[in-house]
């Protein structure tokens, strides 16, 4: 889900989503006393935007016809909700102490020799308010690269004011950065060895997930707002070992903020799934601290962004059938899934076992975030796909 868990604690060594934060480390990156000294509050309601955000400009010309009827859909309170995601203006940063912009995806290119070479990559930038004396900005970049069957991964930071940026976003950590607005985007980052840089342009309308108004259920960690881009077109280049290649493909945009209560013990297995059938979905399950699913949530999408479906626990189940243990951190993940969706079952497995981010010494993160390959029927017909799972274990 786009996710990011922070947990906020002084000491300990328990991690948070998306990227788990701990904050006694978060004290030695912004190496600042004030920062942990004092204790952090709730997340701001989402509604109670930066100026930047509630200070719109109209949305640019150019944007694209996908964009531009979400923005009509998405523009206003509606279906009874009392707020909801508004875009273009939500693309924005907001002021909650919790808030990412979050891609993955699947690229390939041929190099000149004739060979085929395919990657999965996550890429995604936090913006913490609250712990510092100025905005923290926690970059992660991760590579899989199926050909060498290699996975590196890596952190940067960087500490500035929230930009100003009405109806888009442009954030930067470290020499990293990423910006976008309306379902078109373009991302620089690198990693030992590999370093990208992509354009991104949506096929289809955002989804607000959770419910009609991109407000989610995170069962004793809050909430938060929530909307993705679930099919967007890639191009661009990659450097592998010295060799620039073009590549081609299919990325997923999350972006979420709000009221969120993180330091319960709990976790959560999410996943994004592209179809050959067409359709996207995002799985959700999130855990106690106990390791039981206490919360479930998402999203079908059909016919080109037209058709939304909101799945909740009486339609969708999770069967984790295998794991892995971590040789780095002696973490135990799931590790390959099987996936009950309304009128059909998916089966997920790991490109690579090893797709672990390990960022403990510099941020004080650690997650599972890797590139799946997905086979299974919905209805009478069989389907493939790619995905990307992030796995958050409970109680870590």
């Amino acid at each position: 889900m786009d996710r990011i868990r922070i947990r906020v604690r002084r000491e300990g060594t328990r991690s948070i989503r998306f990227p788990a934060i701990i904050f006694v480390v978060l004290c030695a990156v912004a190496a600042t006393t004030s920062a942990c000294t004092g204790s952090a509050g709730a997340a701001p309601a989402a509604r109670d935007t930066a100026p930047a955000a509630r200070d719109t400009a109209p949305a640019a010309r150019d944007t694209a016809p996908a964009a531009r009827d979400t923005a009509r859909v998405a523009s206003a309170a509606v279906h009874g909700c009392k707020t909801s995601v508004s875009l273009p203006k939500d693309e924005a940063p907001h002021s909650a102490s919790v808030e990412w912009w979050y891609f993955s995806g699947h690229l390939s290119g041929t190099d000149a020799k004739g060979h085929v070479h395919t990657y999965g990559y996550e890429y995604v930038i936090f913006q913490l308010l609250g712990i510092a004396s100025k905005p923290v900005y926690l970059g992660n970049l991760s590579v899989t690269d199926l050909a060498r069957k290699a996975f590196k991964f890596a952190g940067e930071e960087a500490f500035y004011p929230v930009p100003k940026t009405p109806n888009r976003f442009a954030l930067h950590a470290g020499s990293w950065t990423m910006s976008g607005a309306s379902g078109t985007d373009t991302l620089k980052a690198a990693v030992p060895d590999y370093s990208l840089q992509l354009g991104l342009r949506t096929t289809e309308p955002a989804v607000l997930e959770g419910n009609k108004c991109g407000y989610i259920s995170l069962a004793s960690l809050g909430s938060s707002y929530y909307y993705s881009w679930t099919s967007l077109a890639t191009t661009g280049t990659i450097v592998d070992h010295g060799v620039t290649l073009k590549v081609t493909g299919k990325s997923w945009m999350d972006h979420q903020w709000g009221p969120m209560n993180l330091a319960s013990g709990g976790g959560w297995d999410w996943f994004s799934t592209q179809l050959s059938n067409g359709q996207q979905y995002m799985l959700f399950f999130i855990r106690n601290s106990k390791g039981q699913i206490v919360e479930t949530a998402g999203t079908r999408v059909a016919h080109g962004g037209k058709d939304i479906t909101y799945l909740t626990a009486a339609s969708t189940r999770e069967k984790v059938t295998g794991s892995w243990t971590s040789p780095a951190t002696h973490i135990k993940y799931g590790s390959g899934w099987q996936i009950t969706v309304p009128g059909g079952q998916l089966t997920l497995i790991p490109d690579l076992r090893d797709q672990e981010v390990d960022l403990v010494n510099t941020q004080g993160t650690v997650y599972w975030e890797g590139d799946v390959a997905i086979k299974g029927k919905i209805g009478s017909a069989t389907v493939s796909g790619d995905g990307y799972t992030e796995l958050l274990p409970p109680g870590f």
